[in-house]
């Protein structure tokens, strides 16, 4: 099982709570959502959001809430998932709202996780889907050291996007 809350400098980055669903609801609806299979209407923000917790029971860990340690504020979700049909472990990252661009945030919180992901659940591997238009998602996976893996097996169902491979521990040193 893994920790249910990592914190950065900035962040508190914790399992969600079913009180985190106006959020996300939320961030469904709007445009910024295009990425992850948005916009959608409540009841799929729900089965969106709920498969998540189920994610978590299944696999023990998943999309975490990532809020503003100052304020509390939601900034967005970033986690770990591993669907049954997805090749590999995914490292993901959503932030909810415009005014949380260009702050770092998603580096850091999508960092923090990764690490997590290589440290203590000690995963083999991470990757990120990325649509190729995403071009902030693909900047931010270059950004954390991420490279573009042709080789990679492809998410059957998602056939259209990049696969990019993040470092290792290992690779690092």
């Amino acid at each position: 099982m893994t920790s249910s809350v990592l914190e950065t400098s900035r962040l508190k980055i914790r399992k969600p709570l079913p009180e985190d669903f106006p959020a996300f609801e939320a961030f469904c609806a709007r445009d910024r959502s295009k990425w992850v299979g948005g916009p959608v209407d409540r009841r799929d923000a729900w089965e969106g959001f709920t498969s998540n917790l189920g994610h978590w029971v299944m696999r023990g860990y998943g999309y975490f809430h990532v809020e503003m340690k100052e304020t509390g504020d939601a900034v967005g979700r970033v986690g770990l998932r591993r669907t049954i049909d997805r090749p590999e472990t995914e490292v993901a990252f959503s932030l909810y709202e415009d005014r949380f661009e260009g702050m770092g945030l998603a580096y850091e919180a999508a960092s923090a996780v990764r690490d997590h992901g290589y440290t203590d659940l000690e995963l083999p591997s991470i990757v990120s889907y990325i649509h190729p238009d995403n071009v902030r998602s693909i900047a931010l996976a270059k950004r954390m050291g991420a490279g573009l893996d042709p080789n990679a097996p492809l998410w059957p169902t998602h056939k259209d996007l990049l696969v990019f491979r993040h470092p290792t521990p290992e690779d690092l040193q």
